[in-house]
């Protein structure tokens, strides 16, 4: 609570800093993006599958000449369209309608203050996104994991603050509050760098997650560290991203930890016509081999409109991955469409 007094304190005060106008709330904008398709999976049925059913609204508040309170919402319906007839899940799918984002953000001169109960990981955003050029075998720990990556794509209870760009450089500070009664009151921390030039897109950051926070098992708290960069020539688009994984969590080992490297590399080429193709590789270094993986990437594209594309895509896993001996994902083929508004 005393942090959240702090945030909300030094924002309010950045905000009153200039001369004081009448609040204008502006109408929202509804946007979605859809995506549905094919899927097999080696080791489970062929199936149709919603892949995402994103559907948000995002405005702002006009507080002041140039100062705006900005909002958005936003929920993912796929998890409940795939599981509606699955009685496992909860009555059509109820347990499975996630919230992808609630948060709101204040741009200041001073800088960018954000309050997030539930977003998009800025640090998944800026640093993964370097590879992050498929639709099924996107590289996150959340949902749909792909056993490579820690990174996950959502986070909770964020409070983050933005500088001000400076050499085209930023730097991200935030506070994760994910449990209000594990007597901590921040349970993760994270700090990156963001330098945008032109083409070249590269960051770097860390992200703490504090013992109390994680399984009863661990014995220390957990450390991630990653960088990410890419760079744009006419329609080819090159990245690479490295994840370093320090004391993760890892039971039935001595310390119940262990470190590991994760790495990714892709190539995306997007022709004048619409047509496009994606090729990437992605390998995890464990110490402990039984957890080495590596996949192979490839997606062809076709758009026919700019905001309707079809799609193939495969990722060609080494080992199948498993989450509390569930099988998660392994080679796979997938087949869809994507539509945006």
């Amino acid at each position: 609570m005393k942090l959240m007094k702090t945030f909300l304190a030094a924002a309010v005060s950045a905000a009153v800093a200039t001369p004081a106008l009448a609040v204008e709330l502006d109408k929202p904008d509804f946007y979605g993006f859809l995506s549905a398709g094919a899927l097999k999976v080696e080791g489970k049925d062929a199936e149709a599958d919603a892949f995402e059913i994103e559907l948000g609204l995002q405005g702002k508040v006009a507080l002041e000449e140039k100062l705006n309170l900005n909002y958005a919402v936003e929920v993912d319906l796929a998890g409940a369209a795939n599981s509606a007839d699955d009685p496992s899940t909860g009555r059509d799918g109820e347990a499975d309608i996630h919230v992808k984002e609630a948060k709101f953000w204040l741009p200041t001169r001073y800088g960018m203050f954000v309050v997030a109960p539930r977003g998009t990981s800025g640090q998944w955003r800026d640093i993964y996104g370097s590879i992050n050029h498929y639709e099924y075998n996107e590289s996150h720990a959340d949902l749909n994991p792909d056993g490579i990556f820690a990174q996950p794509d959502r986070t909770s209870g964020t409070l983050a603050y933005h500088t001000p760009w400076f050499l085209n450089t930023k730097m991200v500070v935030a506070a994760i509050t994910l449990n209000d009664s594990n007597k901590e009151n921040v349970d993760g921390r994270s700090v990156r760098f963001v330098h945008k030039n032109g083409n070249l897109h590269a960051a770097i950051g860390t992200t703490l997650i504090m013992q109390n926070q994680l399984p009863g098992f661990a014995t220390d708290d957990y450390l991630i560290t990653a960088a990410g960069a890419s760079y744009k020539l006419g329609g080819l688009t090159l990245g690479a991203t490295w994840e370093n994984n320090k004391d993760a969590p890892y039971p039935g080992v001595p310390g119940n930890k262990a470190d590991y490297d994760s790495y990714g590399v892709s190539g995306y080429y997007l022709a004048e016509n619409g047509f496009g193709v994606a090729l990437g590789l992605k390998e995890k270094n464990h110490d402990y081999d039984a957890a080495d993986n590596t996949v192979y990437t490839l997606k062809l594209e076709q758009r026919i409109t700019p905001n309707v594309k079809v799609w193939a895509e495969t990722g060609q896993y080494d080992e199948p991955v498993y989450v509390r001996e569930a099988l998660v994902t392994d080679t796979n083929y997938a087949l869809g469409f994507n539509v945006t508004f």
